[in-house]
């Protein structure tokens, strides 16, 4: 169970985002990258998908438009607070690049 809700989230992701003090062009990308480290360690995704229970190690079609396995969303909370991942999806086929992911290097997302 994670030690953080949502409204936990968001209001960091707000005070972040609005920051606009003397060095925040370094200070703000550098801290939000550390909150989003440990949002993501504190609620990991669940290995089972919340709509149909599937395993996510076990490739299946869901009823759904795709499957949730919950757990922290890093790209979210980054562009809530105004910044871009530069880290590439962990399914990307080109491998490494700058710049998020896109449906060119991550094909058929299933989330």
């Amino acid at each position: 169970m994670s030690r953080y809700s949502k409204k936990h989230y968001e209001d960091v992701a707000r005070i972040l985002g609005h920051h606009n003090g003397p060095y925040a062009d370094v200070v703000v990308p550098h801290l939000t990258r550390e909150f989003a480290d440990l949002f993501a360690a504190d609620n990991l995704p669940s290995t089972h998908c919340w709509h149909c229970g599937s395993n996510r190690n076990v490739v299946t079609d869901c009823t759904h438009v795709k499957h949730n396995y919950g757990g922290f969303d890093r790209e979210q909370f980054l562009a809530a607070c105004g910044l871009e991942s530069t880290q590439p999806d962990p399914r990307c086929e080109v491998g490494s690049h700058d710049g998020p992911c896109t449906p060119t290097c991550v094909p058929e997302r299933r989330d």
